[in-house]
C-alpha cells in the first residue's frame, strides 16, 4: 500500500490567497486550513518571476528567474524557513512545486551557463511550446546541468520542505528524477513526489514533433502521486453532461489495468489550471456529489484554495486577482472536513476498490469485503437500492442510526462504515 494513498492537499497561489498573501500572513490562515483536516499545503511556485514576454502585468510563477530565491511579493527566505516550521507545528506538511522543464528568459540560470538551455539552428534559446512564449526550455543533454539543480532540491529539503510537485515533469527525463530522488533521500527520508503528467494528447503532440515524454506507467517508477490527466477529458465529459457515468468509471477501471499495484493517482475538481467547478454550470449540490465521488476514488485529494466557496470566477496567475476566502460555504465546508477525516483514518485507502453503476446514475463504491460503502446519486430524482448487506453500518454523512444496511434510498450521497 502507498502511505501517500490517504493524502489531502490544500493547493495555494500566494499572491491571490485573499489577505494572507506573504509567508507571514499565510501563517495566520494555517488554523483554518488544517480545522478543515486537510494534511498538507502544496504552494505554487515561490520564486523571483521574469519579465521578458510576462504574461499579464505580473508575470507568471512558472517563468522563474531564480531557483534559489524567493518572490519577494511573500518575504524573504527566513520567512519562507519560519513559515514552514509553523505549518509542521500545526501538523501540516509542505510541498513546493519544482520548475525543471523551463525557466524565465533572463533567468539566473542562463545568465551564468546559457549552454544548458534548448537552442534552434541560429543557436537562440527556445521551448518546445509555443505558446509558452514566457520561458525558454532546459537542455538535459548537458549533464553539467543536473547536479546544480538536484542541488537546490538537497536544499530546500534540507530546509524542511517535505514534498515536491514537479510540474509538467512528463517532459524531463526519468533518468534525472531517479537521481534527484536518490539525492534528496540522502537528506530527508520520506520526501513526497507528486507528478504533474500531462494529458494524452499533449503527450501525443510532443512526441510527433520529434521530443521525448514520459508516458503515466514510465512515471510511477519514480514519483509517489502522479496527475490524473489521463482521464481528465472523461471527467469533464462527464460533468458536462455529454457522456455517460459508466462511461467515466470505465475510465477509472482502466488505470486499475495499466498502472502497478499500489498506484496513486490525485483527484481533483479544479486546481488553477482549470475551471472552477461551478463556471460548468453546476449547483453547489452537484458539486458535493463530485467532491465525495473524488474521495471515495482510489488515490489522494487535491483542493485549490477557493474551492470551499461559491465562486465561479478561476483566479488569474498573473494579476493580482485575490481570493474571496470569506465566502466560504458553511455546510460544504463541513462535507470536506468530515471526508478529510475519513481519508486521514484510512477508510477509503486499499489496494483494491470496486465501482458500480446501477439504474445508469447511481454509483455504488465500495471495498472488496464491504468495511466501507459510498453511494453518489448523480441523477436528479432519488434512487433506491437494495444493498443486501447484514451487520452494523453506520451512516457516516446523514446520521442514519446503525443496523443492516437493505433496501436505502440515495437522494444524492451517502458513506456507509461498518462498525
Amino acid at each position: 500500500m502507498n502511505k501517500f494513498d490517504s493524502l489531502t492537499i490544500y493547493s495555494i497561489y500566494l499572491r491571490n490567497h485573499g489577505e494572507f498573501n506573504t509567508f507571514e500572513t499565510l501563517g495566520k490562515d494555517l488554523d483554518r486550513i488544517r480545522g478543515m483536516g486537510f494534511q498538507a499545503i502544496w504552494l505554487l511556485p515561490i520564486h523571483p518571476i521574469g519579465t521578458r514576454n510576462k504574461k499579464g502585468a505580473l508575470g507568471c510563477p512558472y517563468a522563474i528567474a531564480d531557483y534559489g530565491g524567493i518572490n519577494p511579493e511573500y518575504g524573504t527566505l527566513g520567512d519562507f524557513r519560519s513559515f514552514i516550521h509553523k505549518a509542521h507545528e500545526k501538523g501540516l506538511k509542505v510541498i513546493m512545486d519544482v520548475v525543471y522543464n523551463h525557466t524565465a528568459y533572463e533567468s539566473k540560470l542562463y545568465q551564468e551557463h546559457p549552454e544548458f538551455f534548448l537552442k534552434d539552428a541560429r543557436g537562440n534559446p527556445v521551448t518546445k511550446e509555443p505558446e509558452w512564449e514566457d520561458v525558454i526550455d532546459l537542455d538535459y543533454s548537458q549533464q553539467a546541468l543536473w547536479p546544480l539543480l538536484i542541488g537546490y532540491l538537497k536544499d530546500w529539503a534540507a530546509m524542511g520542505v517535505d514534498g515536491f510537485r514537479c510540474d509538467v515533469a512528463s517532459l524531463v527525463p526519468l533518468d534525472f528524477w531517479r537521481e534527484a530522488k536518490k539525492a534528496v533521500e540522502a537528506v530527508k527520508p520520506g520526501v513526497l513526489w507528486l507528478a504533474e503528467s500531462v494529458h494524452r494528447e499533449f503527450l501525443e503532440d510532443l512526441r510527433a514533433r520529434g521530443f521525448e515524454g514520459n508516458e503515466d506507467a514510465a512515471l510511477y517508477e519514480v514519483f509517489d502521486i502522479l496527475y490524473d490527466y489521463d482521464i481528465h477529458p472523461a471527467f469533464e465529459t462527464f460533468v458536462k453532461g455529454e457522456t455517460a457515468l459508466k462511461t467515466y468509471i470505465e475510465a477509472i477501471r482502466n488505470q486499475d489495468a495499466i498502472y502497478p499495484p499500489g498506484y496513486v493517482k490525485l483527484r481533483f475538481i479544479e486546481n488553477h489550471d482549470q475551471p472552477r467547478f461551478l463556471a460548468y454550470g453546476k449547483t453547489m449540490k452537484d458539486k458535493e456529489k463530485f467532491t465525495v465521488l473524488n474521495y471515495l476514488l482510489k488515490g489522494a485529494v487535491l483542493f485549490y484554495a477557493g474551492q470551499e466557496t461559491d465562486t465561479q470566477r478561476t483566479p488569474s496567475l498573473f494579476e493580482t486577482d485575490p481570493i474571496d476566502l470569506g465566502h466560504g460555504v458553511p455546510s460544504y465546508i463541513l462535507l470536506v472536513k468530515k471526508l478529510n477525516q475519513l481519508m486521514a483514518a484510512g477508510v477509503f485507502s486499499g489496494e483494491s476498490i470496486v465501482y458500480e453503476v446501477v439504474q445508469e446514475k447511481l454509483l455504488i463504491v465500495h471495498d472488496p469485503e464491504y468495511r466501507f460503502l459510498g453511494a453518489v446519486n448523480f441523477g436528479q430524482t432519488p434512487l433506491t437500492h437494495d444493498f443486501a448487506l447484514g451487520g452494523d453500518y453506520c451512516d457516516v454523512l446523514g446520521g442514519r442510526e446503525s443496523g443492516p444496511l437493505g433496501n436505502s434510498t440515495i437522494v444524492d450521497y451517502r458513506i456507509f462504515i461498518k462498525k
